[in-house]
């Protein structure tokens, strides 16, 4: 009977996702049809309560303060001015506007902690920009979405808040465990860039002045610094990560009211309302997942899974590359936050079972999530460009699978180089 239980579990599940349910109902959806299955007014009450729980927590509250603080520097004009000193810095290499893109997208990393707002607000800039030099609309979309996928590894990081707060893993650990890969994510990217750049001969821009430089530099520092004050306060001890959110949407706002002077009190409304848009469709997410995971823990679906893995294979290459396989999967049809919410449950056991540091977990993880995000037909990223681009997916998919290859080969040294996401962690924190 447990058996049925848990099959009844996975197939309505997946069928409501393969009818194009959202994540969140068709989560809810399975729990509530084994909840039925069982006949347990107990179980029902158990599963409310797990919804709660899984929302009640003080780290997951830095979750709509960095989606308002990336909402807030974007709205302040942040995202023009990090442009502009990219362009002075790697505009005139083979490749031009293309690096510029890859870069910039590194700059705003440091502040919005989401790809998709990396994509949609940076995007705009990027590919007009790419476009009145002669640069292809496929190109400047692949470009753009692909750079996207850094935001959330470089610190802050939305996904890594998550995958702390369900692991109580710290946060500060996972933000200084994602430098180092996101820097080897960018600079990947570039690689991409300067090859089809050579091969199309597309413009680079004048290199710039020394005085042209510190300008740029100049009007970008006061952005720059947001970065600092955020890992800054968390490495020293002066505040939580959930505090330092609450600092970054702080800082965000005096730059765009006081500094650049960008923001007033009609879009402060509609930045409001948009962080309320985005933060009720996370929540509801983690509390759909939180029951769903739940239930899957209570049928002993991760034990089950563990157990298979173990019998198939005692090699940790082995298990960090199916770990790999099935991110990669699921992240063609689901959304990355929900793939994190959904296989924490089943993938923190086994990383223990098998020896592997867990922020070098959560990074792997976050950044599988990533490459989710511009794989499709889900994509997060694809349809912000798509529309920006005037591009059909198929026009897009064809020009970003060499980046979407190239984020693989990142993702595959990421896992099997530890170090790569553990240095800065040890070194720093102990």
């Amino acid at each position: 009977m447990e058996v049925l239980y848990s099959v009844i579990l996975v197939l309505v599940f997946l069928l409501l996702l393969i009818l194009g349910a959202p994540i969140f109902v068709a989560m809810l959806a399975a729990s509530f049809a084994w909840i039925l299955q069982t006949g347990s007014l107990q179980l029902l009450t158990m599963g409310a309560q797990r919804m709660y729980a899984s929302i009640n927590s003080f780290t997951l509250l830095a979750i709509p303060l960095f989606i308002f603080a990336g909402l807030l520097m974007n709205m302040a004009g942040v995202s023009k001015r990090l442009f502009a000193y990219a362009n002075t810095l790697v505009g005139h290499i083979t490749g031009g506007l293309g690096h510029v893109n890859v870069v910039a997208s590194m700059f705003f990393a440091g502040m919005s902690g989401s790809a998709v707002a990396d994509a949609a607000g940076l995007g705009a800039i990027e590919m007009k920009a790419m476009k009145d030099v002669g640069f292809d609309d496929g190109f400047s979309g692949a470009v753009t979405a692909a750079s996207s996928t850094i935001g959330p590894i470089i610190p802050p990081s939305i996904p890594m808040v998550l995958f702390g707060g369900l692991t109580s893993v710290s946060v500060g650990r996972l933000f200084l465990g994602g430098f180092i890969p996101g820097i080897l994510m960018g600079f990947s990217l570039m690689l991409v860039v300067y090859f089809i750049a050579k091969k199309r001969n597309y413009p680079v821009s004048p290199k710039a002045s020394f005085k042209e430089n510190l300008n740029a530099f100049l009007d970008a520092l006061p952005s720059l610094i947001m970065p600092i004050i955020i890992l800054g306060g968390i490495l020293s001890g002066l505040f939580t990560p959930t505090e330092a959110a609450t600092v970054a949407c702080l800082y965000a706002l005096f730059l765009g009211v006081f500094v650049y002077k960008e923001i007033n009190l009609k879009n402060l409304w509609t930045l409001l309302l948009e962080t309320m848009k985005n933060t009720a469709q996370v929540m509801a997410i983690i509390a759909a997942a939180g029951l769903f995971g739940w239930i899957m823990t209570y049928q002993g679906i991760p034990a089950a899974v563990i157990k298979s893995i173990v019998g198939f294979t005692d090699s940790r290459f082995v298990v960090l590359l199916i770990i790999n396989v099935i991110l990669l999967i699921l992240g063609c049809f689901m959304e990355g936050n929900a793939i994190l919410i959904l296989t924490v449950p089943i993938l923190v056991p086994i990383a223990k079972e098998f020896g592997i540091d867990l922020v070098h977990l959560g990074v792997i993880m976050c950044l599988n999530s990533m490459i989710g995000t511009i794989t499709p037909p889900v994509g997060m990223c694809l349809y912000p460009v798509m529309t920006l681009g005037n591009l059909t997916m198929g026009e897009l998919v064809k020009e970003i699978l060499p980046f979407l290859v190239i984020l693989i080969v990142a993702l595959l040294i990421v896992t099997y180089v530890s170090p790569l996401a553990t240095f800065l962690p040890t070194l720093l924190m102990g």
